[in-house]
C-alpha cells in the first residue's frame, strides 16, 4: 500500500496500547516521521479517553484488548466526545467473532493485526489514508472473511477479483495495480466494477460499504490528494 505524500499536514497522534513492547514498536516508528506527532501514550483505556478529550488528536491508535476497558467502549467514548478523530484499531486476535464485531462497528476507520506483514510494512502509508478519508482493513482479515463465508458477497469473488479488491481497498492506483498484476487498466476498472456489483447485492456492513467506496473512487481520490499537495510546494 505505499503512497507517499498524501498530505504534507501534521497529523496528531494518540496511542492507547498496554502491551509495552507494541507500544514501544510503535512509538520508534512514528516518532521520527516528519508529518506525525505523538501527542500522548497510555497503557489504560480510561485513562487513554481522558487523553484524547484534552490533546484532541487526528487519530487515535487502539489495542482492541486493554486491561480495564475494551477497545469498542474506547472507541465509543472517544467518538461521542470528538466525532472526526479517526480511531485505527490494532488487535492480535484473528477469531472470526471479534472480526466481524470490529467491522460492525461503526466507531472504527481501521482494523490491523498486530505483527502482520502489511502492519508492519504499511504503517505510515496506512495512517495517511486513513487520516485522508480511507478505510483500511488488513488484508489478512479480509481473506479470514472470505473463507469463512460469513459474508456471502466475499466468498463470491474469484481469486482476481479478491485480490484486486484487497488492493484497491487499501488505496493502490488502478494503474498501479495493472501494472503489477500485468493486465490493462481498462481490465483493472471491469474487474472493481465486478467487485463492487457482487458485494453489493448482500445486506453489508457499514465498514465494507466504506471498503467498496473507498475503492470506487481511490483512483481520484489520490490523484486530487497528489494535486493537491503538488500545489502547497
Amino acid at each position: 500500500m505505499r503512497q507517499d505524500n498524501y498530505s504534507n499536514k501534521l497529523i496528531k497522534i494518540s496511542l492507547i496500547e498496554d502491551s509495552k513492547i507494541q507500544g514501544e514498536w510503535l512509538q520508534a516508528e512514528l516518532l521520527d516521521h516528519p508529518t506525525i506527532e505523538i501527542v500522548s501514550v497510555d497503557r489504560f483505556g480510561r485513562l487513554g479517553i481522558d487523553s484524547v478529550k484534552f490533546h484532541r488528536p487526528d487519530l487515535v491508535i487502539l489495542d482492541f484488548q486493554l486491561e480495564d476497558i475494551t477497545g469498542l467502549e474506547v472507541s465509543k467514548r472517544i467518538k461521542s466526545s470528538n466525532e472526526n478523530v479517526k480511531i485505527f484499531v490494532i488487535t492480535a486476535h484473528f477469531e472470526i467473532s471479534i472480526v466481524e464485531r470490529l467491522i460492525n462497528d461503526k466507531n472504527i476507520d481501521a482494523i490491523a493485526i498486530k505483527g502482520s506483514h502489511s502492519f508492519e510494512e504499511n504503517l505510515i502509508s496506512a495512517i495517511h489514508y486513513v487520516f485522508d478519508g480511507g478505510t483500511y482493513l488488513d488484508p489478512s482479515l479480509l481473506k479470514k472473511l472470505r473463507e469463512s463465508k460469513s459474508l456471502v458477497g466475499l466468498s463470491k469473488l474469484t481469486k482476481r477479483e479478491f485480490e484486486v479488491f484487497i488492493q484497491a481497498s487499501s488505496g493502490k492506483m488502478d494503474s498501479k495495480i495493472a501494472e503489477d498484476l500485468y493486465v490493462e487498466l481498462a481490465h483493472v476498472k471491469n474487474i472493481k466494477s465486478r467487485v463492487a456489483k457482487k458485494i453489493r447485492e448482500d445486506d453489508i456492513n457499514y465498514f465494507l460499504s466504506k471498503l467498496i467506496e473507498n475503492s470506487s473512487s481511490s483512483q481520484d481520490f489520490f490523484l486530487n490528494k497528489k494535486n493537491d499537495f503538488l500545489r502547497k510546494l
